[in-house]
């Protein structure tokens, strides 16, 4: 939606179609909670989140006792001493089931404020709502309208929602039953065809 007025000026035939997940290889997956003696804390992403990721550093610092934080795809050298655990990425067909056999019991998804950021989709956090996963995010245009956590880019409003998860198993599962059943009610890809079709297709 952002970018779709960002470039109204320009063409007034405009049509915003969501992202979706193919159903096979992600409905059929199990992300196991609960597997460690403290929280599994994740986030999974590539080289354009560098910035993004510095916002997370002092959080990450301040929490590193009371959950074990995991990082998937790229790291920041200054935030790898931090981590319980890094993961290399793997090919593109085996992302799915990695992500699931991390085992995540909260996952982050935070974004700095700029255009590019906010011109993004909300495709992250379908990956981890579909596996169950709670998501902690920043409270930027892609993420709205969803059942995450969201959250201004300060670090004391980022450690006080995660300590809040950290020591609520149960209410935490809570939310990541209500992001699956937000994917599978809305994200599934087979269950749009006509969508797709009807955007791409002549009238």
């Amino acid at each position: 939606d952002f970018l779709a007025e960002s470039y109204r000026q320009f063409i007034s035939d405009i049509k915003v179609v969501p992202n979706r997940l193919e159903k096979a290889p992600w409905t059929q997956l199990t992300s196991l909670k609960r597997t460690a003696k403290k929280p599994r804390i994740g986030w999974a992403g590539g080289s354009t989140h560098h910035g993004d990721l510095l916002l997370l550093k002092e959080i990450i610092e301040q929490t590193r006792g009371e959950a074990d934080w995991i990082f998937f795809g790229m790291c920041p050298d200054e935030i790898r001493p931090l981590l319980a655990e890094y993961h290399e990425l793997v090919p593109f067909d085996e992302y799915p089931a990695y992500i699931a056999s991390l085992n995540l019991d909260i996952a982050v998804a935070p974004l700095t404020m700029t255009p590019f950021n906010q011109g993004k989709s909300n495709l992250r956090l379908l990956e981890y709502g579909v596996l169950g996963i709670p998501v902690e995010c920043t409270d930027i245009d892609p993420y709205r309208n969803s059942p995450a956590c969201r959250v201004p880019n300060s670090v004391s409003a980022w450690v006080a929602a995660l300590r809040e998860r950290i020591n609520d198993a149960e209410g935490r599962e809570k939310e990541g039953r209500a992001m699956r059943d937000w994917v599978f009610r809305s994200y599934l890809l087979e269950e749009h065809l006509e969508e797709w079709l009807h955007a791409h297709l002549p009238d």
